[in-house]
């Protein structure tokens, strides 16, 4: 066995395919075949098995190829260490999330520019499946999403941390007969003209608890929806996490009612990073902004 080998064991998992572990590593298929099967006799296993979806790890195969992600994981912060000459004027940081958690990213990364003016951030709002793949592709220093945890425990090369949990709500503007209301139920809203955000989980609740009502607009734009909010186009079926800091909120031109009766499949929030990459200085004060919002 040898630091080669591992290598490719970790890009094979995180590309479920030798070709494209080949290219990653500029390396030929063969010889990335060869020398796998050279490890499998060595260890007397098999540790991966082919399929319709590319290579998958075997059972007897998940802990070995972990056991190749924490080696190369100590070589990676090796050699971080090593080439860490860069320039603070050069610093950045790199976030993926959901539409859903953009403004949670916004009124953090406002907290993260005071503590670190001098690093520039780039955010990227993207699905659950794209924000996951940027993290383990190592695109993004850290991802913000809402996910099952059972799914998140399938991912071999991701670290993930629970942020906090959703509840469903509906926003309404200042002229709304239901802001005096201290919650509002569906069967409350079957006449209203509702605003939908345009994502997995909101799909869900518009199918599983307002099938017939008159939907104005489907967007994950969350900007397009307070502003619809406020123009009172409709009712927003939202997330309480989603404006909770905003200005127009908190001036009182819509407001925030709590939806009881509704479950949702996937509440919990996460923060995701790759289990390899080094998680900077700057990932982790961020991580504690967005923590902070939760508060």
């Amino acid at each position: 066995m040898n630091l080669e080998q591992l290598q490719y064991l970790v890009e094979i998992a995180k590309h479920r395919s030798i070709t494209n572990a080949a290219e990653k590593l500029f390396v030929s298929p063969p010889a990335i075949s060869k020398s796998i099967s050279n490890l499998e006799k060595e260890l007397g296993l098999i540790i991966f098995r082919r399929s319709k979806t590319g290579m998958v790890p075997t059972e007897q195969g998940k802990p070995v190829i972990k056991k190749a992600y924490e080696v190369i994981k100590k070589l990676n912060e090796f050699q971080e260490e090593a080439k860490f000459q860069e320039t603070l004027a050069k610093a950045e940081l790199k976030i993926s999330c959901t539409p859903i958690l953009a403004y949670p990213a916004f009124y953090s990364l406002l907290e993260f520019q005071k503590k670190f003016p001098e690093v520039r951030v780039e955010i990227q709002e993207k699905e659950v499946s794209e924000v996951i793949k940027d993290v383990k592709m190592e695109k993004c220093d850290i991802g913000f999403l809402p996910s099952k945890q059972t799914y998140l425990d399938k991912e071999l090369d991701i670290v993930y941390g629970e942020l906090g949990k959703g509840s469903a709500c509906i926003c309404v503007g200042k002229n709304s007969h239901l802001i005096s209301k201290d919650f509002v139920t569906p069967e409350e809203l079957l006449n209203e003209r509702l605003i939908a955000y345009n994502g997995k989980i909101g799909k869900y609740i518009m199918n599983e608890y307002f099938p017939n009502n008159d939907v104005v607009l489907y967007t994950n734009n969350i900007d397009i929806i307070r502003k619809s909010i406020i123009e009172e186009l409709g009712i927003a079926i939202l997330f309480d996490f989603a404006f909770k800091k905003d200005a127009d909120l908190l001036n009182g031109n819509f407001f925030i009612i709590p939806l009881k009766s509704v479950k949702l499949p996937d509440s919990k929030l996460w923060y995701i990073h790759s289990y390899i990459k080094p998680f900077s200085d700057h990932a982790n004060g961020f991580l504690d902004c967005i923590k902070t919002y939760w508060q």
